[in-house]
């Protein structure tokens, strides 16, 4: 009996497995021989849902040709909806345009899903960014939704001087001071954007001024990572004052201690904010080579992509004081220089802060598994599956084939891997995308049941011919149906909910979760035993999803208090003790 209960204990082990690594796709093996097309696997198909040069409705009512370099993307639902809803595409441009404005930019519009194709529908809206100084270089942007139901999009490469950005006319062309200080310092900044609305709302130089690429959202309302991609550059964290409101908090920058970590706090004075990475630097922050984008898993670990790159100098950081990353040690080629051709991805632990290689880039035995240069993540947090997207920074070095050395034919492709593998190399990496030729993997974004894909086509090779020949958004179906999930927090409610606190009792801080279920005005309000309104937690106009916020009670002395949810339509009440 005892041999039959171990065997069927293995059987299960063996089988739960097998489950855990599954995939939702059966991997496409190719050649590399150049595309144009966008190879995908048995299966799913793809819907072009908007392109470079498609007419855009201006503020003024007049319409123009869109921008290219279709970038990050943003699906905001309405109401949670998996099949309806908002689409925000960035634009990663730097060149002039007298009616779209100067620099970069961001299209939205509203699309819906029909069968299993998705369409625009209402018009392509072109965002204005004039009245805060103009955008410029929009990369990436957050990854979530921020909890007043806006987003994040993020500018990259900032420019060093007003020549720079001037670039001979062919920038931006009017460098009059802006905001107090010269126009190059009012571009390296994250913007929140109402995306419905049709409107950038600010620029967050609380955030800092570097190279923006990426920041994750997190659903306490309060938190968000930063990257920085730039070789040499940091690691950031900005944490809001007020829960929903991320004008004003702190910032702080990473260090890598031995094994685990701390956060530095950043002087929050203008003038520093503008040299974010190099004030990082001189407090000893941790260099990276190109922090790219950045997700997170169900269990709240960070996934961050690092693109790296050929013969690095870090000289300069280094003597600014910043210490190389504990993974880059062993790539110093002599005199400060970093050889790191191919990237990978890293976990950090937001415990320990602990940071750790997830996979490395490479070739893999097969000869066939080329992955290098990650740039975008997207994790299935349904099926534990993280999505790779690359943008080679170069063809040799086993980046790709080597009869493929015209940059107008390399091959980016899109890997995925199941989280759940252990200690994983480049050999565990499943093919689910292979891109057409030229053309950089980008701004991969699930809806919230994690059954649609959206992702861009960026900069393709010119000669492809349509539709690829430029910069295009996709959505790819053919997932296998999942119901009930949620790509924020893992769950669509159905119901508004407010849990107990934890821990409880309590002192002096804890934890409350509560859950909104349509989108709209809510509250989170503290009362002690007589009824008195002590502190207003949440206030604001929240989006469907999940969250928790944090009480501080450390002002107040021991004995219960209530703590209550209320909408439009709903009201809960719940009692917690704090113990001193």
């Amino acid at each position: 009996m005892k041999k039959f209960i171990f065997a069927l204990l293995c059987l299960f082990m063996t089988s739960g497995a097998l489950v855990a690594q599954s995939y939702p796709f059966t991997p496409i093996d190719t050649s590399f021989a150049a595309t144009t097309y966008l190879l995908l696997p048995p299966g799913f198909q793809f819907s072009i849902v908007f392109q470079q040069g498609q007419p855009v409705v201006l503020s003024n009512g007049s319409t123009r040709p869109s921008r290219g370099v279709n970038d990050f993307i943003m699906y905001v639902p309405n109401n949670g909806s998996n099949t309806n809803g908002w689409l925000f595409v960035n634009h990663e441009t730097a060149d002039s345009n007298t009616f779209l404005g100067d620099g970069g930019g961001a299209t939205t519009f509203q699309i819906t899903k029909v069968g299993s194709s998705w369409y625009p529908a209402g018009p392509f809206k072109h965002m204005n960014f004039a009245h805060i100084g103009l955008t410029r270089t929009n990369c990436a942007g957050g990854n979530g939704i921020l909890a007043n139901g806006n987003i994040l999009t993020t500018e990259e490469f900032p420019p060093n001087s007003n020549l720079e950005l001037y670039n001979n006319g062919a920038g931006i062309r009017d460098t009059t001071d802006f905001g107090g200080y010269k126009k190059y310092l009012n571009f390296g900044w994250m913007v929140e954007c109402n995306v419905q609305g049709d409107t950038a709302i600010r620029k967050m130089f609380q955030m800092g001024r570097f190279s923006h690429e990426a920041a994750q959202v997190m659903p306490d309302g309060r938190t968000i990572y930063l990257t920085d991609d730039f070789s040499g550059g940091c690691f950031f964290k900005f944490v809001a004052n007020t829960f929903g409101d991320y004008t004003t908090g702190q910032l702080f920058a990473y260090k890598q201690v031995g094994n685990a970590g701390t956060w530095l706090p950043m002087p929050m004075n203008r003038d520093s904010l503008n040299n974010a990475r190099t004030v990082a630097q001189r407090l000893g922050a941790t260099i990276f080579i190109r922090l790219e984008d950045i997700d997170m898993d169900t269990a709240g670990n960070i996934y961050i992509a690092e693109t790296g790159g050929d013969s690095v100098n870090l000289s300069s950081f280094i003597t600014t004081g910043g210490v190389v990353a504990n993974h880059l040690v062993p790539r110093n080629v002599g005199s400060n220089k970093y050889d790191d051709p191919y990237g990978r991805v890293l976990k950090l632990d937001p415990v320990t802060l602990g940071l750790t290689v997830l996979v490395e880039g490479g070739t893999g035995s097969d000869g066939k598994t080329n992955f290098a240069s990650v740039d975008n993540i997207q994790i299935d947090r349904a099926r534990n599956i993280i999505y790779l997207q690359e943008d080679l920074i170069s063809g040799t070095r086993g980046r790709q084939p080597s009869y493929i050395t015209s940059s107008s034919n390399w091959v980016c492709e899109v890997y995925a891997l199941n989280l759940s593998v252990p200690n994983p190399t480049v050999n565990d990496l499943k093919r689910f995308a292979s891109f057409p030729k030229g053309a950089e993997a980008t701004g991969g974004y699930f809806t919230p049941d994690y059954n649609n894909f959206f992702i861009n086509v960026q900069h393709p090779s010119s000669g492809n011919g349509a539709p690829f020949n430029v910069s295009t958004t996709v959505c790819i179906t053919g997932f296998p149906s999942l119901v009930g999930v949620n790509g924020q927090n893992n769950l669509i409610p159905s119901k508004f909910s407010l849990s107990q606190n934890f821990p409880n009792p309590f002192n002096p801080s804890t934890t409350i979760k509560f859950s909104v279920a349509k989108d709209g005005d809510v509250k989170i309000r503290v009362y002690d035993v007589k009824g008195q309104l002590i502190r207003t937690l949440v206030n604001q106009r929240i989006i469907t999803g999940n969250y928790t916020v944090e009480f501080n009670a450390a002002k107040f002395s021991s004995g219960i208090y209530f703590y209550t949810l209320e909408s439009s339509d709903f009201k809960e009440t719940k009692r917690m003790i704090l113990v001193k």
